[in-house]
């Protein structure tokens, strides 16, 4: 049943005999239904459509990200940000085969080369991430490494995103120009994986493209300040005591923390130099 409140030269949504009527952008818009609909429902097919939902679903859960990386390009295209998203990251998404035809398809995401920002924005270069005390982590930036045409006032932010369960937040912003970023992550992310992106946006809405920043594995110990008063920081590896962060693997394993303590597991991208 098709519905219209101003009448019908005003548009309507919904379906009228073989037209459909819906909104796009702001538009009405209208389409004829199909004419015939073959559904073999072949192994493959179902994997893609899995795929297909599992990727919308992952979409709309970075619906906020999605509007401030991907508005200005997505408009450019002539898609939903959604739609712009999906095309761009189609190589990130594939079908892990299920054991039964009939079980639930898993999908496997390249993270490291998954985009949440595109545009001609110039970019920061991300150093590796450092925990400030049970939630928050800080991340410093270089805030124009290409020595391009860059604003001050452009704003950075942070994507964390815990695959465990499924949850994926924003940091706030911060001007280009504080060359650090402090975020706050969920407490319940403890013992989970977390995966970091990070990107810029300027004051006329375009962005930078997003960058894989790493991954970070926190596990939550009692630990207590030192008689100072001070924080203390200090690194370790699973075979040795008091010795400087090892390179083994390209992971840092620090210890850091006020009234509790992280050992924090940090895998930076190829690409990203660490301290």
């Amino acid at each position: 049943m098709g519905k219209t409140a101003f009448g019908l030269f005003d548009g309507f949504s919904g379906r009228v005999g073989n037209v459909i009527g819906y909104r796009w952008r702001g538009r009405m818009c209208v389409r004829s239904m199909p004419s015939h609909y073959n559904d073999a429902r072949t192994t493959e097919q179902l994997q893609q459509r899995a795929l297909f939902k599992n990727v919308l679903g992952f979409a709309a859960k970075a619906r906020r990200v999605l509007k401030l990386g991907l508005h200005v390009v997505s408009l450019d295209a002539q898609m939903t940000e959604s739609n712009y998203f999906m095309r761009i990251n189609k190589r990130c998404f594939s079908v892990v085969s299920a054991a039964q035809p009939d079980s639930q398809v898993d999908t496997q995401v390249d993270y490291e080369n998954l985009i949440f920002a595109d545009g001609p924005v110039a970019p920061v270069a991300f150093d590796a991430p450092q925990m400030l005390d049970e939630t928050t982590l800080q991340i410093d930036f270089e805030k124009n490494p290409l020595h391009r045409v860059a604003r001050s006032e452009d704003l950075v932010y942070v994507v964390a995103y815990c695959p465990d369960l499924g949850d994926l937040d924003l940091s706030d912003p911060v001007y280009r120009r504080r060359i650090k970023l402090e975020f706050s992550l969920n407490e319940f992310w403890s013992g989970h994986e977390i995966h970091l992106w990070g990107f810029v946006v300027d004051p006329a809405g375009r962005a930078s493209i997003s960058q894989y920043i790493g991954r970070v594995i926190l596990d939550y110990e009692v630990f207590t300040k030192t008689e100072n008063g001070t924080n203390n920081i200090k690194y370790q590896e699973d075979n040795t005591n008091k010795e400087a962060p090892s390179e083994k693997n390209n992971q840092y394993h620090t210890t850091i923390g006020t009234n509790s303590r992280y050992d924090m597991f940090f895998s930076p991208p190829p690409n990203l130099k660490t301290k």
